[in-house]
């Protein structure tokens, strides 16, 4: 069953798969483009024709067809253009009434360059098939009877010499020649017109079918996403409360227990802090997907914003005996940015590249601003990313080998987040990487134009 898609469409009458009015027009404006082309090919064939091949046929009636033809696709260019079609009926009349002008121009066409003695009657063909690509039902069957029509009725015509006759040879066209021509055309024009209808139709219910599933994929993802949002914002609070009761319990009796609680007390507050940030994420890749969030653009100086966000990181880094190093150019670079979203981005690089490095290496973020892009690169000398696993880290949940035996807890919805965010923003991110000598993600964002003061 066919319905309009499309906020403000109506349900088409016409019960059809997946024809719309969009996908229409647009054909309607490809065929209009294609007339354009096969009405250049006949003005540049006339003068061959006439000048080097020296055929005795119909010129001024030739320009004059081709005059008609280029009055009516400027006709039919405004009011595709212009005219807003209100309905899918509309705009199926309208391509048959060109489908239709085209075929009876088409025989005019054909009879002034010699008719069927002329191999290139087969001209019909054109527009037949263009008719079994865009038409519905049986209307490509209408449209190949009135080519058949039109070219039995002027070839009946030029045979009894009702109308003048612009035969290419000398030799008279006999009536087994023209008979033998006839049947072949009938037989070629309807054997095309089914065989494109067949695959049309096979090409539809396929299409109908992935439509299908794709929107049974997309329903899937929306329920996901839900699960999602009601798990994380239920877990949400219970695991604050822990943290900070366990938090409490650190401050007060961390000096009266004994190390062994201690060290046990001291890894519940790590991987509750964890679980905490998992829930987080799984809140922060809902809304992002689904752009419930809104962007909050700040005019900063890009290295200092980078310097303070990077701050956060300073005890993290220095419990794991990590050097954080910013590659400052000292200029007062100012740019506007989403600030709470790239901030995200680049806290979760800086965390990630101090997570997985090891002690005593060096983690580098390098900020640039060029012409009509800025951004960073957070550079590392960790466990690195296999060339296999480079395809798969931005995939939700998915952790490569030697990061899951690093560090066995994680959501594996860090890098699908940062991905999210930046393509949100229109940016674009890059990662080089080999296992074992570390990592370089790099992230180029557009400029947005600083606001006039």
């Amino acid at each position: 069953m066919f319905k309009m898609n499309g906020k403000h469409s109506k349900p088409a009458k016409l019960i059809l798969p997946f024809y719309t009015i969009d996908t229409l027009r647009n054909r309607i404006g490809w065929i209009i483009n294609i007339r354009w082309i096969e009405l250049f090919g006949v003005l540049v064939a006339i003068p061959i024709s006439q000048r080097v091949l020296h055929l005795p046929i119909a010129y001024p009636q030739l320009y004059t067809i081709s005059a008609i033809v280029l009055g009516l696709n400027l006709i039919y260019f405004f009011l595709f253009r212009y005219y807003p079609f209100r309905n899918f009926q509309q705009e199926l009349t309208f391509t048959e009434i060109q489908l239709i002008l085209d075929l009876i121009i088409i025989s005019f066409l054909v009879h002034y360059i010699g008719g069927i003695s002329n191999p290139f009657f087969f001209i019909y063909m054109v527009a037949i098939i263009i008719s079994g690509v865009l038409l519905p039902l049986n209307l490509p069957y209408v449209n190949a009877t009135v080519a058949v029509i039109l070219l039995t009725i002027w070839t009946i015509l030029e045979y009894h010499r009702v109308v003048p006759v612009y035969p290419i040879s000398e030799e008279p066209l006999r009536l087994s020649v023209i008979t033998i021509s006839l049947g072949a055309f009938y037989i070629l024009i309807f054997i095309t017109t089914f065989v494109i209808k067949d695959f049309i139709s096979g090409y539809r219910q396929l299409k109908r079918l992935v439509d299908e599933k794709s929107r049974q994929l997309e329903n899937t993802m929306q329920e996901r996403d839900k699960i999602f949002r009601f798990t994380a914002h239920e877990l949400k609070s219970p695991i604050t409360t822990l943290r900070s009761m366990l938090g409490v319990i650190e401050e007060i009796y961390s000096s009266k227990l004994n190390d062994e609680v201690a060290d046990m007390l001291n890894r519940a507050v790590i991987r509750t802090d964890q679980i905490l940030l998992m829930v987080k994420d799984m809140i922060d890749v809902t809304q992002y997907r689904h752009g419930s969030r809104e962007k909050v653009i700040e005019e900063v100086n890009f290295e200092d914003w980078i310097e303070t966000v990077t701050t956060q990181f300073d005890d993290y880094a220095e419990q794991k005996n990590i050097t954080v190093v910013i590659n400052k150019q000292n200029k007062k670079e100012m740019v506007r940015l989403d600030t709470p979203a790239i901030e995200k981005v680049l806290a979760n690089l800086i965390n990630n590249a101090i997570r997985y490095s090891p002690p005593g290496s060096q983690v580098t973020i390098t900020p640039f601003v060029k012409r009509n892009v800025f951004g960073f690169a957070v550079q590392d000398a960790g466990i690195g990313i296999s060339k296999e696993d480079q395809t798969k880290i931005f995939e939700e949940f998915y952790r490569g080998k030697n990061a899951r035996e690093l560090e066995r807890l994680g959501s594996g919805l860090g890098l699908p987040l940062v991905k999210q965010i930046v393509e949100q923003c229109q940016g674009k991110i890059f990662v080089e990487s080999k296992l074992g000598k570390g990592s370089t993600f790099t992230i180029e964002l557009p400029k947005i134009p600083l606001a006039i003061e």
